[in-house]
């Protein structure tokens, strides 16, 4: 099965970039488009911005949230787009640049969704949450923010080049809902050690295992071993404090 990724536009405002998303997607070999929650209607001026790739807008799937979403569509990988980035002070907005991305080694049979925000605020925290990779590109600091179809063209070349000259590996890639498993027993496990930090401390702790988890690409195999023990884990915590 060949390397593939759909692009879902979270809550777009203008028709127009719905449609300029359309043409430049389909312009690196990329034919799936989402709507999460559209503020507006694929309208004429969609379809003519779009140009030939009308076929794209018309496949076009639309959903009420991201997590009906990247369920429905048995995603595997997430990667979060961003302009705002932070510093290791805020692990929820740490960003790899978007040239990374060609650099990275693909699962043969991954499902990846790239999530593009809509074009006022972008992602928010509890969308880029459930990335497990966020990107960003390197702009310009005096005007950092680019339009989101300029985005979605940079995003796509750059995995257009990862798909066809990156090294494929043969194995299941885990898919959306097991990694979110392993994360929430990840999470639990480090409530349970992290008992006595401070709540801002954890916090980073745990948004630091949300990231590894992400970056990982784990396979199938690996995340139900991962779950095993992890939860073998959490047994040995819980005896011990219940032994205090």
């Amino acid at each position: 099965m060949p390397l593939d990724a759909i692009f879902f536009f979270v809550r777009p405002k203008y028709p127009g970039n719905i449609g300029s998303i359309a043409r430049v997607i389909k312009n690196f070999g990329f034919l799936r488009l989402i709507l999460v929650n559209p503020r507006c209607e694929i309208n004429d001026e969609a379809y003519r911005l779009a140009a030939h790739a009308q076929d794209i807008l018309k496949n076009a799937k639309i959903y009420n949230s991201l997590d009906d979403a990247l369920n429905q569509e048995k995603i595997n990988y997430v990667i979060g787009t961003t302009a705002r980035i932070a510093g290791d002070r805020h692990p929820l907005r740490n960003a790899i640049t978007s040239d990374k991305l060609r650099e990275l080694s693909y699962p043969q049979d991954a499902q990846i969704a790239v999530l593009l925000g809509g074009e006022d605020y972008g992602l928010t925290n509890e969308e880029l949450e459930k990335s497990d990779l966020v990107v960003t590109i390197p702009t310009s600091e005096e005007y950092p923010v680019m339009n989101v179809s300029h985005a979605a063209a940079i995003i796509a070349y750059e995995l257009s080049l990862a798909f066809r000259k990156g090294r494929k590996l043969p194995y299941r890639a885990a898919e959306y809902h097991e990694k979110e498993i392993l994360k929430k027993f990840l999470l639990e496990l480090a409530d349970q050690v992290l008992a006595d930090f401070p709540a801002p401390k954890k916090e980073i702790y745990k948004r630091i295992i949300v990231n590894w988890v992400g970056r990982a690409f784990l396979t199938g195999r690996e995340v139900h071993s991962l779950i095993g023990f992890v939860k073998r884990l959490l047994y040995l915590v819980k005896t011990l404090k219940r032994e205090e």
